[in-house]
C-alpha cells in the first residue's frame, strides 16, 4: 500500500520498469521525448503515436492495436491536439498519480469486471509498488495529469472514493467498437512524457 509522505523510489532498471507495466495491466502505454516548454504539445504527439520511447524500454505502441490503419491512425483515440488536452486534463500530485495508476485494476468505477484477488492485501501492495516503480522513471519532480474530472477531493490521493467524471479520449471508431469509457494518466518530466491508459468495453 502507498505510504503517505514517502518520496518516489529511485530510477528503476529497464526490466523492473517493464515488469511493473505488466503487473498493472495498462491496455495502452506510450512514452516519448519532451521537446517543448509547453508539454501539452509533446503529450499530444505521444497520444497520437508519433513518437517512440527514447530509452527503448517500451516497444512501439502501434504494434498493440491492429485496428490502426489509414482511416484511423490514432486508434483508439481521435487526433488529440494540445488545446483539447488543455481543456480536458486535471493536474495531480505524485501521491494521487500513484493511486490512480494502481487503481487501473483495483477499481471498476463503471461496473466492469474486477480482476480475481484484487481485494487481497498482497495483491494491493504489489500493485501500489508497481505503480510507484512505473512513475519513478519520470523522476521526483515530474508533473502528472489525468482525464478524470470533478475531483471532489482536489489532488488528495483518495479523491476517487468520492466519485469523479471522465473526459473520455476514445475516438469515434473506438466508441463504435464498444469502448465506452477510458481513463488514464500522463507523467511528465523535463525530458520525457508517458501515457498510461485503460479502456472500458460495453
Amino acid at each position: 500500500m502507498f505510504v503517505h509522505g514517502a518520496g518516489p523510489p529511485s530510477l528503476p532498471e529497464p526490466q523492473e520498469w517493464r515488469q511493473a507495466l505488466l503487473t498493472l495491466g495498462c491496455q495502452l502505454a506510450a512514452v516519448g521525448p519532451r521537446r517543448h516548454e509547453d508539454w501539452l504539445v509533446d503529450a499530444a504527439a505521444v497520444l497520437q503515436f508519433r513518437t517512440r520511447d527514447p530509452r527503448g524500454w517500451l516497444p512501439d505502441a502501434r504494434t498493440r492495436w491492429p485496428e490502426r490503419g489509414r482511416s484511423s491512425p490514432y486508434y483508439p483515440f481521435d487526433r488529440l491536439e494540445p488545446h483539447h488536452l488543455d481543456h480536458h486534463l486535471e493536474l495531480l500530485t505524485h501521491e494521487a498519480a500513484v493511486e490512480l495508476t494502481a487503481l487501473h485494476w483495483t477499481a471498476a468505477p463503471f461496473g466492469g469486471p474486477r480482476p480475481p484477488g484484487e481485494s487481497g492485501p498482497v495483491r494491493r501492495r504489489r500493485l501500489w509498488s508497481a505503480a510507484r516503480t512505473l512513475l519513478a522513471r519520470f523522476g521526483p519532480d515530474a508533473e502528472y495529469a489525468t482525464n478524470a474530472e470533478d475531483l471532489s477531493g482536489g489532488t488528495d490521493p483518495h479523491w476517487y472514493r468520492d466519485g469523479f467524471s471522465l473526459s473520455c479520449f476514445a475516438g469515434v471508431d473506438a466508441q463504435r467498437d464498444g469502448y465506452v469509457s477510458d481513463f488514464g494518466i500522463l507523467a511528465v518530466s523535463d525530458t520525457e512524457i508517458g501515457a498510461f491508459w485503460n479502456f472500458f468495453i460495453d
